[in-house]
């Protein structure tokens, strides 16, 4: 969705025309002589003072124009505020990321990788509560392993408005490609958030995800800061997914990096363009060790 400038409407000027068809000349002239006398004599009419109590007449002042050249003022849905909204994942704002995932070097593997992902992020409200809608489609264009349709992640989260900020808590569940070798095709489990708005330009939170299946049992937690720049720019931990497998007994994940992004119009549609580089410090054979992600965001706020 495209955010409206906003338009000022000057005035209309109201004309009123006497039409004077049909009556002589004489007639027309001494009502234009009227028409003086009177205007004369009230403009010798000298003005009463305005009684005590009663307010001054004020005269009608024409709206502030702004200067040649002075941008006109931004909407309420302006870049710093979508880019708050974006680099929160409790807000109910409707966009479609396109994720580019490099992955410059593995953990005792000499090679490297590129990950396409699609992930939409639908809003919406049922029973009277705010939910949001976000599915994850990984493409695995290069790298070790098979190439392909990876794990396509989907969760729904209720949002509940508190005192101190937002919490949201859902289902997540997994559905892993045909060829991949995890023994349940199938995961499930419960998934929640909370945003704490520390002040106007910085928002603190975590957010958890926990599949659980035959064999299968992880737990995935995200840290999330976000800092507002100004101008649409925002710096942010980003997509640090820290993850733990009860099966393995131990961390197979623990990123550490950081995301610098902003928000810009092109063609009137509010996008976002975000860098994102990862380092893992887990030492686990094919994992990844190095990742950069370049982010393109379609922003659809609700107007």
């Amino acid at each position: 969705m495209v955010v409206a400038d906003l338009v000022h409407a000057d005035p209309r000027k109201v004309r009123r025309e006497v039409s004077l068809n049909g009556r002589s000349p004489h007639w027309g002239a001494a009502l234009v002589m009227v028409v003086c006398v009177a205007t004369a004599a009230q403009a010798q009419t000298p003005t009463a003072p305005a009684s005590a109590g009663a307010p001054a007449p004020v005269a009608a002042t024409a709206p502030a124009q702004p200067a040649a050249g002075t941008p006109a003022a931004k909407p309420a849905s302006d870049a710093g505020d979508l880019s708050t909204q974006a680099t929160d994942p409790t807000a109910s704002l409707m966009s479609f990321n396109l994720i580019n995932a490099v992955s410059a070097s593995y953990h005792g593997v000499d090679d490297s990788g590129y990950t396409f992902k699609f992930q939409p992020v639908v809003p919406f409200r049922a029973f009277g509560v705010s939910n949001i809608l976000r599915v994850v489609v990984p493409y695995q264009i290069d790298g070790p392993g098979n190439e392909g349709l990876k794990s396509v992640t989907i969760f729904d989260l209720a949002v509940l408005p508190q005192k101190w900020g937002r919490f949201a808590v859902g289902p997540v569940m997994s559905l892993s490609e045909s060829a991949s070798a995890a023994p349940s095709k199938f995961a499930i489990g419960p998934a929640a958030g909370a945003i704490v708005p520390i002040s106007k330009t910085l928002n603190v939170g975590m957010f958890t995800q926990n599949l659980f299946a035959s064999d299968v049992a992880i737990t995935q937690l995200q840290p999330i800061a976000a800092y507002q720049l100004g101008h649409g720019w925002a710096l942010s931990l980003g997509d640090l997914q820290f993850t733990y497998d009860w099966e393995r007994g131990g961390w197979v994940n623990v990123p550490v990096g950081f995301q610098i992004g902003v928000v810009r119009a092109i063609a009137r549609q509010p996008m976002r363009f975000a860098i994102n580089p990862q380092w893992n410090l887990r030492n686990i054979t094919g994992a990844d060790k190095a990742q950069i992600t370049f982010t393109v965001t379609l922003l659809a706020p609700v107007k």
